[in-house]
């Protein structure tokens, strides 16, 4: 899964791109190779997309929890079966732990097929050939993780085993008889090929077939010679060893041959085995943060209710706190306002992750969307500083070079966010520029939503205002200065809600009562309400 042309670094790290492709990363090799061929949808497919994600929704409907998990343990455990077909394509011959790695392939199949059964909206992994390749081995498993070339592969491998079995017998008995004739003379066991004789328990020369490996002072290290009866029936057992070779060898090639003539039919398993994987993945996302299908329009709207940044959400969840879903409705260029930690840059976020869901045929983290499929999602202002350290510019310079690069761009329709743009310039310039910048992002067609804490903006751009709603209230400052404490109390009497306004509405001292709440000392906060009143 790539951005391609949609998303430049920045943006795609402002608006969760890298969090979004780990949480829709399938298991398998198979649904990774599919993976990272995803690009996003382009302007003119939509219906493609929309269908797309309607499958992934239906799919997630089908399959409970349980059949989810269980279906990615499947795909997680998997072994690539790739090299195994290829070589047998080659005209090599398999080994057994290739036969092992297709047949374990060839269960993962069966099994995700079976946790899938009833799903339409799912390929079938399952096709002749791979029934075929999966009889012709069956005979081979060895319990849950084995291969054996069992007899009952081949008349000739019965045979020349059970030859082998009858030389090896007799080669046991010549080599036992000699060694029981040897050991009488010298009166003890003889168990290993080399044995110590003590020279103080010889008497006499060593017996007939012993010969002397080493010597030394006090003992004799001695080996049995094979007589001829012995080395007969060596020879015969090689000769029958070879036999068995040769006939497993030609087990083995009938059933690369196989493998080899249904190599076509095995690729395209692989190729649904990843489809299935990169679907379900998507779908058990789907179901587990209860996403909607969003609907996809040629117009350059975007609409949602309810709609969350799962990245934020999730980080929340951990802290055991709640993120504040959002609505908004962008016809064209909106200017939003609020408190500083009021969710301006959450809800900025929100809009690209939704339209970056839909972009890929992704079910969105909403109740309810409506949107196109962007050319472009280009994000400016905070958090576009990290992709560029290391420049000798300043931070306007900075958002200034990003501003010409987005605006030099052809792409239509396109979703800009703007975050406080232009903050580190006077208020005087950042506003006039900021007003400068809507007139010609509206004079392109583009969708999008621009954050500020400058007044006026979007009743001289002539542009909807949206504003969190913020504080409600002042809240009562924690003692002993808990910074934790005090964000708990933040986030409780924040509003975060969305709402259009008319002109451009001056909030309550949202940012005097965050600085008391944040431990700024009382006089201070006295007197920057005392200078507030004199304005």
């Amino acid at each position: 899964m790539n951005p391609g042309r949609l998303l430049d670094g920045v943006s795609a790290q402002a608006i969760g791109f890298a969090w979004l492709r780990a949480a829709l990363a399938p298991a398998s090799v198979y649904g990774q190779a599919r993976f990272s061929d995803l690009v996003p949808f382009d302007p003119g497919e939509e219906g493609v997309a929309g269908e797309r994600a309607a499958r992934i929704a239906r799919i997630a409907a089908h399959l409970d929890r349980a059949a989810f998990d269980e279906a990615r343990d499947v795909a997680g455990n998997v072994p690539d079966a790739g090299q195994s077909i290829a070589r047998a394509t080659m005209g090599d011959t398999l080994d057994d732990a290739g036969f092992l790695e297709l047949q374990r392939f060839f269960d993962a199949c069966i099994r995700l097929d079976a946790l899938t059964a009833g799903c339409a909206d799912l390929p079938r992994t399952i096709g002749a050939s791979l029934r075929e390749c999966a009889r012709a081995l069956e005979t081979g498993r060895a319990g849950r993780l084995g291969f054996y070339l069992d007899e009952r592969f081949d008349a000739a491998l019965a045979s020349s085993r059970a030859a082998l079995a009858q030389t090896q017998a007799e080669y046991d008995s010549a080599r036992g008889r000699a060694n029981a004739a040897v050991a009488a003379v010298l009166d003890r066991e003889i168990s290993q090929p080399e044995f110590i004789v003590m020279r103080d328990d010889l008497h006499g020369p060593l017996p007939p077939g012993v010969r002397v490996v080493r010597e030394t002072p006090s003992y004799l290290l001695c080996e049995l010679d094979s007589d001829e009866t012995v080395l007969s029936a060596l020879r015969r057992r090689d000769e029958a060893a070879a036999a068995v070779a040769l006939a497993e060898e030609a087990v083995r090639e009938r059933l690369s041959a196989v493998i080899r003539a249904h190599a076509a039919g095995l690729g395209a398993a692989m190729q649904a085995f990843g489809e299935v994987d990169v679907l379900l993945t998507a779908a058990r996302f789907t179901q587990q943060h209860h996403c909607t299908v969003p609907t996809i329009t040629r117009e350059g709207t975007l609409a949602f209710e309810g709609a969350r940044f799962l990245p934020l959400e999730i980080e929340l969840q951990r802290e055991r706190r709640a993120f504040a879903p959002i609505d908004l409705h962008l016809e064209d260029i909106a200017v939003l306002t609020g408190p500083n930690m009021g969710g301006k840059s959450a809800a900025l976020r929100t809009c690209g992750f939704i339209a970056l869901c839909a972009a890929f045929g992704v079910p969105v983290p909403a109740q309810r969307a409506s949107l196109p499929l962007f050319a472009d999602i280009a994000w400016l202002g905070i958090g576009s500083e990290s992709e560029r350290d290391g420049t000798l510019l300043s931070s306007f310079a900075r958002e200034v070079v990003g501003l010409r690069e987005m605006l030099s761009r052809q792409a239509r329709p396109r979703l800009v966010l703007l975050d406080e743009f232009a903050r580190t310039t006077t208020p005087r310039e950042g506003k006039a520029l900021l007003i400068a910048v809507i007139g010609r992002l509206r004079a392109l067609g583009a969708c999008g939503l621009v954050a500020t804490h400058l007044g006026g903006v979007a009743e001289a751009s002539a542009v909807r205002h949206y504003a969190v709603r913020g504080l409600r209230g002042i809240p009562q400052k924690p003692g002993a200065g808990n910074l934790t404490h005090a964000l708990e109390i933040l986030a409780a009497s924040m509003d975060y809600t969305l709402e259009e306004v008319r002109g451009d509405r001056v909030r309550e001292a949202d940012a005097i009562a965050l600085a008391s709440l944040l431990g700024i000392e009382s006089r201070v906060i006295d007197a920057a309400y005392d200078a507030l009143e004199l304005e």
